[in-house]
């Protein structure tokens, strides 16, 4: 039994892993289960056996790594803890750019609906909001972040902008509107006392693939 579910298991990482490479390599939508179930060596029976559709597997690919950042992002708070808050904010951001170009690679320019984004946001909430608010009650605790009267909204409005607004995943991302935006969020940020945006944070961001 245990040899049984070893074996399903490992089918189902080589399923999520083929597809997710099929997935930035080709786009969603012109990855068909044929393509996956050929490039990974097996039946598209083998695929329908734990996946009833396409859709199931990119948000599985999806949930599978918001898992893998969830433990990344856990690891990378205890190697700065000797940060004060507002260095850790402005570091997270950096790790933040560092580690999803893969995610806009499977999502940019696929039309997903409505149902799924918001799952998708929800997970991005309920990984992030917990680690940025901490980290904004961290600064106010060591006086580095001035006091802000509600840190848990501050952190979902910081990750629903820089996660979804920013990233154009569902708005239009030209390099002039997310010029315009980031220098928008710096000025939003400093009004309430975050000022983590510096001029080589936001050059970082604009230089890198948006």
């Amino acid at each position: 039994m245990v040899a049984r579910t070893d074996k399903s298991q490992a089918m189902i990482e080589k399923i999520l892993e083929t597809s997710s490479q099929l997935f930035v390599q080709k786009g969603y939508e012109k990855t068909s289960m044929q393509d996956i179930a050929r490039t990974a060596g097996i039946s598209k029976g083998a695929i329908y056996h734990h996946f009833q559709s396409k859709g199931e597997i990119v948000f599985a690919v999806l949930k599978h790594r918001y898992q893998h950042m969830e433990e990344d992002l856990t690891n990378w708070l205890k190697v700065t803890n000797h940060l004060t808050g507002k260095e850790q904010l402005r570091a997270i951001f950096q790790f933040s750019l560092e580690s999803q170009g893969e995610y806009r690679d499977l999502l940019n320019g696929e039309s997903f609906d409505a149902e799924f984004m918001l799952t998708i946001m929800r997970y991005n909430l309920r990984i992030g909001t917990p680690l940025i608010a901490e980290i904004i009650k961290k600064g106010m605790n060591d006086g580095s972040i001035q006091h802000i009267q509600f840190p848990d909204e501050a952190a979902e409005a910081i990750l629903l902008l820089t996660n979804f607004w920013l990233e154009g995943s569902m708005f239009e991302n030209s390099t002039e509107r997310v010029a315009d935006r980031i220098y928008f969020l710096q000025f939003m940020l400093e009004s309430i006392g975050l000022d983590i945006f510096d001029e080589a944070l936001i050059q970082q961001i604009l230089n890198s693939e948006y």
